[in-house]
């Protein structure tokens, strides 16, 4: 008999990677900045951590701590929620290519 066959459910594979983030939400009409850290990423989009609840199908701005130039258009496709004071989860997806 065969061992069952494992497949990677994700699109491609994720790379562990803590970087501060800054990054504004739609509904806030981007007037307000958040910060944040990521935890992993991929090519279609990031895990981060931050210390605001995000609403899932929320559209969001993420741009490095660096730079504005770098800024790029996300949706929030899954929370975790924030509780006790401990920073929530968040996975982002692409809208637009990443600069290169």
């Amino acid at each position: 008999m065969k061992p069952p066959q494992f497949t990677e459910p994700r699109r491609s594979p994720r790379v562990r990677e803590a970087i501060p983030i800054r990054f504004a939400i739609a509904s806030e009409q981007y007037l307000l900045e958040h910060h944040g850290i990521t935890v992993d990423r991929s090519p279609h989009g990031l895990r981060i951590q931050a210390a605001i609840q995000l609403s899932r199908g929320e559209t969001a701005v993420v741009f490095s701590q660096g730079s504005l130039r770098t800024a790029v258009p996300t949706r929030v496709v899954w929370v975790e929620g924030v509780a006790l004071g401990y920073p929530g989860l968040a996975g982002l997806e692409f809208l637009a290519s990443l600069p290169t």
